[in-house]
Parts: structure tokens; C-alpha cells; sequence
């Protein structure tokens, strides 16, 4: 349930009104500003109004985000579909990799054309030569591989099983080629039927050079129909990059050290299944060679440093956007002492992260209706993390900033200021122990926000109006 464990629920249903929303209000007396549940805000006249806008706009907000818990039963189908066929497209991008860097070593960058049978058999080969069972049980083969130079181009389709675990008995012949490649030794799993429609790769499988780049072309797509008739597709709408430096010369497969440097831009991939299309406008990340010392040692180890991922999911009527980031601010050139077992002072997680997630979803509401969530969060600090919440529903909107102090102890104390665009704002010292606070404009308080022995939240104003919410 994405939203509704979101931190902005957790925190600002924790620190107002807990988690659940509802409620209702007794009043004493009038009030001329407030929310009107997610349609027109109006403008208070006065700082009381504000103190109360501030409460209904919570309202509200969690009100919107209350109407996820059921999220999980009108998603269960595209859920379920989804994290079946993920894994069945990750397998079939496995094999299609595999067959056409093997097609490409085997063509030592002459132009040469692959049908169904010599791409099996370049699969036995590899097997024999890495000394390893064969990965897959291919039937109804039509897929063929054209090689020209660094480029090769997939096509066709083939259902395809992959290799799970040794049938027993077994002879465990490791050094008999025919063990190897007889598929009667092995029992394979999760068959699937996978298409490949005009994929066109550019790879240096066979170059001998310390800097790689690899491209995906503009056009392609891999499908795939499961055993349970479950369908998906990834396709590529634009050209998706990837580098890999080494620190010397060689041919990939003979690179014998990891790379100093990797970096990936995927762009305009589709993932269509169940009625559910996302499409990612950008992947991108990069990676670095680190130096790690745990006393008696040094080793080296790919460290991802800084990851974008941007793209906008759609199903049925609702649309979800993407914007998110992490970046680590560490310094990566330095060998980083990790003898300790843990974080110390001198190394830490120094990072960024920035996520926003806006477009219109149901919530509570019967139609979409608009909505963002944007944070920021910043760790620079060994015992101190901060982050920033933009949260809008419609035109009800609040700003949230969260304080952590002594974030490695295993209950940390995260204090909060909850505030409204009117200038009116609740300040929390401890969310986890919070039992009261007071809603203030300026430096005056307006109305207490106490939780009582029934966990229930009540707001009372200074002109003795009182709001009460129900978790």
C-alpha cells in the first residue's frame, strides 16, 4: 500500500490526528475560514480562521489519503499479474542478452546471420566451454540474430524454460560434455513464450579497449506470455545507453579487474501489463570503484552513487508521476575504513534524496482528483537527518519539515512542523511521544491539539470550538 505507508501519512497522521482520518466537530462559536473537503479553499479573515484552516486542510488531506487502505483489493489483479510477468521479462532479457553476445563473439565483427538451430547450438557451446549445465530449454525456435559490425539485431520468438535445480539421481559428470548439454539431467522452470520484435543492440563484446558503450536502439520490444497466459511487454521508445571504463585495455570477456566507472541512461521504456502502462521517461545511474578496509584487508566493490528515475504510470482512469533521485555526497576516492562493523563519525551515508509523486488518483474521492507529494531529504550529518514534505490534495495544501536527532539509536526522537501556506503551524518535539501541542500563528496560540486516553485527537479553539478525529 504505497500511500498509505507513505511518510507523509505516517508522520502527519501520527503527529495531528492519526492515521485513519474521519472525525467530526462540536463548535462554539463560528469560524469564517477553513477547507471545503478538497474543492475551493476559502480565505480566512482572521488568525483564528487561519489556526482552523490548518486543522481542516489535515483533515482533508488525511481524509484523501484514508481512501487508499482499500487500494490493495482494487489493485490486487494488476499487482498480481505484474509481479508474475516481471520476473518472466527479466528471465526472456536474460536469454536475449546471452544469445546475442554470443552470437557477436562467435562473428568476430564480420556481418553473419544466426537461424534458430545455431543459436541452440552456440548455447550448448558456451555451456561445454564454461563448464556448466545448459541454461535453457528452448522448443518452437524461430528466433534469428543478424550481426553487422558492433550491432545485433534479435528477432522472433521461442518458448523458452530456465534451468532450476539437478534432477536426482545424477551422474554429476562434470567434465563429459554430453552430461552438460543432455537437458534429461536437469529440471527446468517458469517456460514462458518470448517474442522479440526488431531489437537492435550495440555492443564491443569483442573490442579491445578500456572504455565500452553500449546502446539499445529505438524501436525494440521483448512480450512474453506466461504459463498462466499472463502478458507483458517492455519496449524502447528512444535510445538507452550504458558505459563501462576499466582501468586497461582488453576484450570484455578477459577484463580480469571491476570497472572504475559504470554508468547507465535508459530512456523511454514501456512496461505495459494488465492494463497497467508505465512508461519511464528516464533510468539512469551511476556506479563507482571503491575502496573498502575492514582492518586486515583492502578490497574494491561497485558503489551505486547517484540514481534518476522519472516516468508516469496510468490505469484505468488514474495517473501516477514519478520524479525521484538519490546522490551520494560521499567521498568515493578515499579508501572508506568499515572495521568498525557499522557507521562511525568519520564514515557515514552522506546522501540526497528527492522524491515527488503527483498526478490524480481516487483516494476518498469518487472521481481522481489532483495530488502531489514532494520530498526532500537530506542526511549530512552522523547523528541528524532532515526532510521536507509538499503535500497537496486539490487546492488543500501543507508544508511539513521533519527533524531526526541521533538517528542510530534504535528509537530515534523526530520532531515536526506542520504548517499551512496562511502561516499557520503546529510544532511537535517528539511525533512518537506526542501527546499535545498547540496551533499558533506568529507566536500566539490559537487552539490545543491533545490526544486522549482513547486515542482519539481533539482540537480546541480559543472561542471554545472543538474538533475531534477519530483514528
Amino acid at each position: 500500500m504505497l500511500f498509505k505507508k507513505t511518510l507523509l501519512v505516517i508522520m502527519c497522521s501520527t503527529a495531528l490526528v492519526a492515521c485513519g482520518g474521519g472525525g467530526g466537530s462540536s463548535s462554539g462559536g463560528g469560524s469564517n475560514g477553513g477547507s471545503t473537503g478538497g474543492g475551493d479553499v476559502t480565505t480566512p479573515v482572521s488568525d483564528l480562521d487561519k489556526a482552523k484552516q490548518l486543522v481542516e486542510t489535515t483533515k482533508a488531506i488525511i481524509s484523501y489519503y484514508d481512501g487508499f487502505q482499500d487500494i490493495a483489493d482494487n489493485y490486487k489483479t494488476p499487482v498480481e499479474v505484474i509481479n508474475n510477468t516481471a520476473s518472466d521479462l527479466s528471465r526472456a532479457a536474460d536469454i536475449v542478452l546471452t544469445l546475442a553476445g554470443l552470437a557477436m563473439e562467435d562473428a568476430q565483427g564480420k556481418t553473419k546471420q544466426y537461424s534458430a538451430a545455431e543459436l541452440e547450438l552456440l548455447l550448448k557451446n558456451d555451456a561445454i566451454k564454461s563448464q556448466y549445465p545448459l541454461g535453457y530449454d528452448i522448443k518452437n525456435n524461430t528466433l534469428q540474430i543478424q550481426v553487422t559490425g558492433n550491432s545485433v539485431k534479435v528477432t522472433g520468438a521461442a518458448d523458452v524454460a530456465y534451468w532450476d535445480e539437478f534432477k536426482e539421481p545424477n551422474t554429476w559428470d562434470w567434465d563429459n560434455p554430453d552430461w552438460l548439454t543432455n537437458k534429461e539431467n536437469f529440471v527446468y522452470a517458469n517456460q514462458a513464450k518470448v517474442n522479440v520484435t526488431n531489437l537492435v543492440l550495440e555492443a564491443p563484446f569483442i573490442a579491445n579497449q578500456s572504455t565500452y558503450n553500449f546502446k539499445i536502439a529505438n524501436g525494440g520490444a521483448i512480450d512474453i506470455t506466461n504459463a498462466a497466459q499472463q502478458k507483458a511487454k517492455f519496449s524502447f521508445t528512444a535510445d538507452s545507453t550504458a558505459k563501462l571504463v576499466y582501468p586497461a585495455a582488453n576484450t570484455l570477456e578477459n577484463q580480469e579487474t571491476l570497472p572504475n566507472q559504470v554508468s547507465l541512461q535508459l530512456k523511454g521504456l514501456v512496461f505495459e501489463s494488465a492494463d497497467v502502462k508505465a512508461t519511464l521517461s528516464e533510468v539512469s545511474s551511476s556506479a563507482k570503484n571503491v575502496k573498502f578496509s575492514n582492518g586486515q584487508s583492502t578490497f574494491e566493490q561497485l558503489i551505486p552513487s547517484e540514481l534518476v528515475l522519472k516516468g508516469q504510470v496510468a490505469y484505468l482512469q488514474e495517473v501516477l508521476d514519478l520524479d525521484a533521485s538519490i546522490k551520494l555526497n560521499n567521498d568515493l576516492t578515499k579508501v572508506i575504513d568499515i572495521s568498525a562493523g557499522q557507521e562511525t563519525a568519520l564514515n557515514f551515508i552522506n546522501a540526497d534524496l528527492a522524491v515527488k509523486l503527483s498526478g490524480k488518483l481516487k483516494g476518498a474521492h469518487a472521481t481522481p482528483t489532483p495530488f502531489s507529494i514532494d520530498v526532500t531529504a537530506k542526511r549530512a550529518d552522523y547523528l541528524k537527518g532532515t526532510a521536507n514534505v509538499a503535500v497537496s490534495v486539490d487546492k488543500n495544501a501543507l508544508d511539513i519539515e521533519f527533524t531526526s536527532q541521533d538517528i542510530k539509536q534504535e528509537k530515534p526522537v523526530v520532531s515536526s512542523v506542520i504548517k499551512h501556506k496562511n502561516g499557520a503551524f503546529v510544532q511537535i518535539a517528539d511525533i512518537k511521544n506526542f501527546s499535545t501541542a498547540d496551533v499558533k500563528v506568529g507566536t500566539t496560540s490559537y487552539g490545543t491539539i491533545t490526544k486522549n486516553s482513547s486515542e482519539q485527537y481533539a482540537v480546541k479553539f480559543i472561542d471554545n470550538t472543538i474538533v475531534y478525529i477519530t483514528p
